[in-house]
């Protein structure tokens, strides 16, 4: 398969398999993008919920779960000595719980609103308050959207050319 938002494009959109990976888990979606995994392109959300966090691949042609990993018995006693994960986790668990607004409807709002197909989302925190952070594809030019989930409303279209960030 080619990669998403290339030349070839996944018969299922990034919203729809964010809530597959919602409903599998139980949590809320805090990041979604495009990775390649031995070869083959998939989505892959992570989710958060009261209890921790968890990573969902999701096949991007089918739809369908393909793998939820969540921290095994030695990283749940190793998280005792090193909560800093588990703060991040608790952490961005209570920024998505206030908010009607979840992942997979930012994703839709930014698809409408520059008419790009999104290839990545995630939560992110700027100054104590939330924004869904969206990189959309449209004419093979990437950009990212911003969202506000209190207001369910694109409030910035950065220009063309920003700087990369880090994937993680």
């Amino acid at each position: 398969m080619r990669p998403v938002g290339g030349s070839g494009q996944a018969p299922t959109p990034l919203a729809h398999a964010v809530r597959v990976a919602e409903k599998q888990t139980g949590g809320r979606a805090r990041k979604a993008e495009t990775d390649r995994e031995r070869g083959v392109y998939v989505y892959e959300i992570k989710t958060v919920s009261k209890d921790g966090s968890a990573t969902v691949l999701v096949d991007p042609v089918s739809g369908n779960v393909l793998r939820v990993d969540t921290p095994g018995f030695i990283a749940s006693i190793a998280n005792v000595f090193d909560r800093d994960d588990q703060r991040k986790d608790q952490a961005a668990f209570a920024l998505l719980e206030a908010p009607s607004m979840t992942l997979a409807d930012a994703i839709e709002t930014a698809e409408k609103g520059t008419g790009g197909r999104a290839v990545g989302a995630a939560l992110k925190s700027q100054y104590g308050s939330a924004l869904f952070e969206v990189k959309v594809v449209k004419d093979l030019a990437p950009q990212k959207v911003l969202v506000d989930p209190a207001t369910g409303k694109v409030v910035a279209v950065p220009a063309h050319g920003g700087r990369k960030d880090d994937d993680d």
